[in-house]
């Protein structure tokens, strides 16, 4: 959903005139970088639950004592900072001063 809603920004920004898509390269790049966050997340997460439910489904104590044991891995302390990163550039953007 977020890919395809990105896709259409890009093409309705590129199909407006020049004048206005040299004003809206900001937010092009923005986007891509919120995107590339959310899939970051997404793709930890994914690998996270992959750990938790299938490959160490005999961890000593199931998955929930797996959960505990690796919430302080690599993966999820990148999902956490991609997920942080991407809440703080997405509230950033609310307040970003509007110049008239």
């Amino acid at each position: 959903m977020e890919i395809s809603v990105f896709f259409a920004s890009v093409h309705c920004i590129s199909s407006r005139p020049s004048a206005y898509r040299k004003g809206q390269k900001f937010y092009i790049v923005y986007g891509a970088i919120l995107l590339a966050l959310v899939t970051i997340q997404l793709a930890c997460d994914a690998l996270w639950c992959q750990f938790m439910w299938i490959d160490h489904r005999n961890y000593p104590g199931g998955p929930v004592a797996f959960y505990r044991a690796s919430a302080g891995a690599w993966y999820n302390a990148l999902a956490f900072a991609a997920d942080a990163a991407g809440n703080f550039l997405c509230d950033g953007l609310l307040v970003r001063p509007i110049s008239t």
